[in-house]
This record gives structure tokens, sequence and C-alpha cells, in this order.
């Protein structure tokens, strides 16, 4: 999962930043870069160190030999800074397209697609019904986009890595299954958005049912494209990478430079002329040397973990969390069988600027004060505590429209219950539905889960895959 570390901007007050604070940041071990470079490191030092004694205590090498090996030092110093900088910079953006296109465009689309089922589809007099196809139309769209994750990722293990996996939590039925590994070869996350699409087509041209008329269809079909959208330019970035002879290139010319500099350890001074050494002072240049390879490999290191997006690694992201939520988050946001939606009534209710119950206050910020450090504040407020405790901070203030507000309620039961219970809808009370496991039809919903234990008076058992059940 990302790794979430501390603001490295520490603050000994709200304008005074507190000294060499950036260190915190370098505290961090796992899935820190000191953590990858770490075996490398080691053998830099003692490769650097066994050619930096053989020079000092059993000779020198031809002079010819270090001359070479500076002058493709000097020579590859300012080629690789340009080079790396392209090379990151390509990288980047091509890691930055993917995380917009799956977690943007692909991500909003299924949440557009939750929020539109809500609030563009209904039936009064079936609502169960309604409540199903809400819940099958979402449960399609979080489907394409776990067989996509399901195909992208590498390099580790997630819940919706398998058909197996998807069809234990509920999100594929075993006939959908058996279509999906049968019917189709290549970017199978396109099959539930071609499910989704035609069922809302047949439902519109059915005297539109559950109000899903030419307009609805539209919006929800452009919800559609957009998942297929998102979810196809991540496949274009899997399918097409960073062609293979530029990586090789910038990796051997890094490595060719580092090689390069161990082996001119103990001479570096051949890079500078008016720089001379002698004695034991070739030491060092060891710690030139691995600042130079901090920098050139640690760079290289940074573009290899963002070349590959779907990697799963310690400072990627926790695609199970991230994915689960996602569906937990949009069938909560259609489902209409727990949840009490007001109605057209319920607009009466609301007070009008100058009535009872209105209230909207305008805070305004003195920006004319000096924030005391935490050195001075302990002796600020030592002395002043007492003028300073009757009277409000200075930049905060709250204008009021109205003087006088009716009290706040305390009680929880009057605070949240609605003034009038007409004008809002009832709740559907649900069961669960005892499993067919001998029914092969594509309309299965599979086995449904255990019964979940939700709130009193809502809920008697969990919904099965599409969140439905029956109605008590």
């Amino acid at each position: 999962m990302p790794i979430m570390y501390a603001d490295p901007v520490g603050h000994l007050g709200k304008d005074y930043v507190l000294p060499m604070s950036w260190l915190r940041i370098f505290m961090y071990w796992h899935g820190s870069l000191v953590q990858r470079l770490l075996f490398e490191i080691f053998i830099l030092f003692a490769l650097a160190s066994f050619i930096v004694a053989t020079k000092l205590y059993i000779g020198s090498w031809p002079r010819f030999l270090l001359q070479v090996l500076a002058n493709v030092i000097n020579i590859l110093s300012g080629v690789l800074t340009l080079l790396l900088g392209f090379y990151a910079s390509t990288i980047y953006s091509r890691w930055w397209y993917t995380r917009t296109n799956m977690f943007g465009t692909a991500q909003g689309g299924v949440y557009n697609g939750g929020y539109m089922s809500n609030a563009l589809i209904y039936d009064d007099e079936n609502p169960e019904l309604c409540a199903r196809f809400k819940q099958r139309l979402l449960r399609w769209m979080n489907l394409a986009f776990s067989i996509a994750l399901m195909d992208l990722t590498t390099g580790g293990s997630h819940l919706f890595e398998s058909f197996d996996s998807l069809e234990r939590i509920g999100l594929v039925t075993p006939e959908e299954r058996y279509r999906l590994e049968h019917d189709v070869e290549r970017v199978r996350f396109t099959l539930p958005i071609m499910w989704a699409g035609h069922t809302l087509t047949r439902l519109r041209d059915n005297n539109h049912q559950f109000h899903i008329t030419d307009r609805v269809h539209m919006q929800l079909s452009i919800e559609l494209a957009y998942l297929r959208q998102g979810l196809g330019g991540c496949f274009l970035m899997k399918n097409t990478p960073v062609p293979l002879l530029y990586v090789q290139f910038v990796e051997v010319a890094v490595r060719l430079y580092v090689i390069c500099m161990i082996l001119l350890a103990g001479d570096l001074n051949l890079l500078s002329s008016p720089f001379q050494e002698t004695g034991n002072n070739r030491w060092i240049d060891l710690v030139y040397i691995a600042a130079l390879f901090f920098i050139y490999v640690g760079w290289l290191h940074v573009a290899e973990e963002l070349a590959n997006p779907f990697r799963i690694a310690p400072d990627g992201l926790d695609l199970d969390d991230l994915l689960s939520g996602q569906r937990c988050d949009v069938m909560t946001m259609a489902d209409s069988t727990r949840q009490r939606l007001p109605k057209p009534e319920v607009i009466q209710e609301v007070p009008l600027p100058g009535e009872q119950g209105w209230y909207l206050p305008i805070i305004t910020r003195d920006h004319d004060y000096e924030v005391i450090p935490h050195w001075f504040s302990f002796w600020r407020n030592l002395f002043f505590r007492r003028k300073c405790h009757s009277t409000p901070p200075p930049h905060s203030i709250i204008w009021g429209f109205y003087p006088e507000k009716k009290p706040l309620v305390d009680s929880a039961e009057q605070r949240h219950a609605a003034p009038n219970t007409a004008s809002w809808s009832k709740v559907v009370r649900v069961q669960p539905v005892r499993p067919n496991r001998t029914r092969r039809t594509f309309p299965s919903d599979g086995p449904a889960p255990p019964p979940s234990h939700g709130p009193s008076g809502h809920v008697d058992g969990g919904p099965g895959p599409d969140g439905g059940g029956a109605v008590a």
C-alpha cells in the first residue's frame, strides 16, 4: 500500500520552519531508496576499497589506462545528466497517464454510474426489482474493473487475482465466469460493460422500464464508455512499453559510468588537473564515488519503479482496499432497499433566510497577527493567560446575521428525526434468498453469502452478489 510519510517541512509555529526538518523523511526504511540500493552500495564500497588498496600498497596502474577512464567519465558525465532527465520525464508521464486513466477516468465512471443509478433509476410500483437491477448493473461495472486489474498487475498477489476469488466474493456468477473464460480471449473486461449496455437498451425499449428514458440511457452509456476508455488506456500502456533499446542504452550508460568511477578510485585527480591527491588521501575518493552513485543509480531506480505502474510494490497501491472500497461505495450509493430517501414534499420543510432554523455564519480571519513560536509561547501564556482567557482569538471572528437563534437540540433522535415522516420513503425489508445450485441459466446470481447483521429494523439478511434479496 502507499507509504504515508510525514510532511518534510516541520514547524515550530505556523510561521516558523524547523531547521533540518527534511531529514526526518529519510527515517523511513521500508520501501525507501536506501533499502533498494543497500546491497549495491556494499558491493560498490568493497570493490572501490579493494582497488584503492591495490593502487596504494601493490602498485599504480598504467597512466594511459587511467587517462582513458578519465576521458570516458568526462564524456558520460554531461550526457547522463541530459539522458536521465529525459528518461525519467518519459517514464513519469507514462506512470501519470496510467494513474489518471485507472483512478480518474475509469473509477470516475464507476462512481458516476452509482450516483446516476440512484438519481435517475427508480420504480415506485416494484422497488425491489429496480434495486436488484441497479445492484447488477454496478456489479458488472466493478467486475470489469477487477478483470482489468487481474490482467494488468504483476509482482505479487491480491484479492482479485483469479476468477476463483472473484466468484468467491460474489463479483461473478458461474455462468458469467464460463462466458468470460471461453467466449473471449483478449480484453475480457469489455464483456461485462457490453452486458450492462445491452441491458440498459432493452429496458429502455421495454416502455422505459425503471424510468430509463433516452436521456437516462445516454447518461449511463457515457459512464460505461468512460469506464471502457480508462481501462483501455491502462492496457495501452502495458501493451506498448518503453522501447527496449532505449531502456538498454540508459542502463548500460549509467552502469558504465559507475564502473569507470570505481576503476578510477584513488586517481580521481585526473578528472581535474589542479586537484592533486597524495598518500592515504586517496580514500576520500570513496565519498565522491558514493555520492555520484546515489544520484545517478538512485535516479535510475526511481525511473525503474515508475516504469511499471502495475507492479505490486511496497509503495504501490493497495488494490484490495481500493477496489473493495469502490465496490462498497457504489453499492451503497445505489442501495434503495436500506436507505430512506426524501420525497419532493420534504422541500416544504426547508427554512428560508430570516426564518427559524436558518443560520449562516460568516467567518473572517485577521491576518494582522504574529504567531509566537513554541519556545516563547509558554512565557506569553504565563503572563497573559488571565487577560486572554475571556477574549476570543483575534484571528477567528464569527459574524451572524440574526442574533436570536433557536437552541440546538441535544438528543440524537431529535437531531436526525424527520419533522414529517410521511415525506420520507419507507425502507424495503429484504431477506436472503436460498441458493439454487442446480440452476445454470445466464440470469443466475450465484449462491448468496451468509446473512449480515444490519441495523435493527432495516435488514434481516445480507444481499446476494447483486446486493439484492427477497422482500419480506
